[in-house]
């Protein structure tokens, strides 16, 4: 006598074969996706790269009346003039970061919101992530401080001769974009340094970069389980902050900023929306910029960077205690959050 099925159990029994289906379809077309998702990843940033160049060329020949020879003869002098330093790196931010999101997005057919994490915050948490980065500063001044003082092995002097080299530069780079003493000054720091760039390397990093490796490394369990695995999103979180921190080319500051990077991947994931990090972030770039227009106004009697080394070394320790108890806050929040969508 055959088996008798009700609706349901039918319904079941198809909804199980449907589901088999498509995991052995996703499974068999897994490499030809990692490979259109690399090409797309390549495409998005090469294009931002060419886009970046390009503008920059324009915006040189336009300062100097398109006279290609003269520009080619004045190029040698960006660092010194202000404005057009300022110009180019908001160019370079918009094209290199901002964009190349986006346009992966599109490719990808999905909505730029869900796909980059850019879902309304929870006020709690966005605070939080803020309050961290005041709460770090001199956790921060300490590994920077040990970062600096590292040295390469006998025989690379050479090496390392040219890595401080670079850093003096980036350096220079950093503090000709935020000099001057005019509120304009400040205003053009705050735009570009703090909300353009931080928007944007946050867009790109951990919107784009974090959630775009976790997608593919976890892959095979999502599809069987609707979840990504924790492993995966730690791996992420500690790939793209290696990444961030080694594309600024300060490898005196590496340490530092691969922690940074990492914490603002966990705050992503924490969180579950990128606009935390990119708070965070905006925060750790505004207090660079507001600390060094108020040294160059003779405000300051002390120096900040100096948070957390002798005298004041014990701000250090309180700093690690309060960042773990704000960590276990956001994610709390975060479990609550769930919770009540369930």
């Amino acid at each position: 006598m055959p088996t008798i099925l009700t609706v349901q159990e039918k319904t079941g029994s198809k909804i199980v074969a449907q589901n088999l289906i498509f995991v052995k379809n996703s499974m068999m077309k897994g490499p030809f996706e990692v490979i259109k998702q690399l090409m797309y990843l390549l495409f998005v940033i090469l294009g931002g790269m060419l886009l970046a160049w390009l503008l920059t060329i324009f915006v040189l020949l336009a300062t100097y009346s398109f006279d290609l020879v003269k520009a080619m003869e004045q190029s040698g002098r960006l660092l010194e003039d202000t404005g057009l330093l300022r110009l180019t790196q908001a160019i370079q931010s918009f094209s290199l970061f901002v964009l190349p999101p986006f346009f992966m997005a599109l490719l990808n057919k999905e909505k730029p919101v869900s796909y980059l994490g850019l879902q309304r915050p929870n006020g709690r948490a966005l605070v939080l992530g803020i309050l961290s980065i005041v709460t770090a500063i001199p956790l921060i001044n300490v590994l920077v401080s040990w970062n600096e003082g590292l040295h390469l092995p006998a025989g690379l002097e050479g090496v390392e001769a040219w890595m401080r080299q670079s850093e003096a530069t980036a350096t220079a780079l950093t503090e000709q974009m935020l000099s001057g003493t005019s509120w304009l000054d400040l205003t053009w720091s705050l735009l570009i340094i703090a909300i353009l760039a931080g928007f944007g390397e946050e867009l790109f990093f951990r919107g784009l970069l974090q959630q775009w490796l976790g997608r593919l490394l976890g892959r095979k369990q999502r599809v069987m389980t609707g979840q990504t695995p924790d492993w995966v999103k730690h791996l992420s979180i500690w790939v793209v902050a290696f990444v961030f921190s080694a594309i600024h080319l300060q490898f005196f500051g590496f340490f530092p900023r691969l922690l940074l990077g990492a914490w603002f991947g966990y705050l992503l994931w924490w969180s579950g929306s990128v606009w935390v990090p990119v708070a965070a972030h905006m925060t750790n770039n505004a207090l660079s910029a507001l600390f060094l227009f108020a040294e160059n106004k003779g405000w300051l009697t002390g120096d900040p960077d100096n948070l957390g080394l002798e005298a004041s070394w014990w701000l250090s320790p309180l700093s690690l205690v309060a960042l773990t108890a704000l960590a276990l806050l956001i994610r709390q929040g975060r479990k609550r959050e769930s919770a009540t969508l369930i």
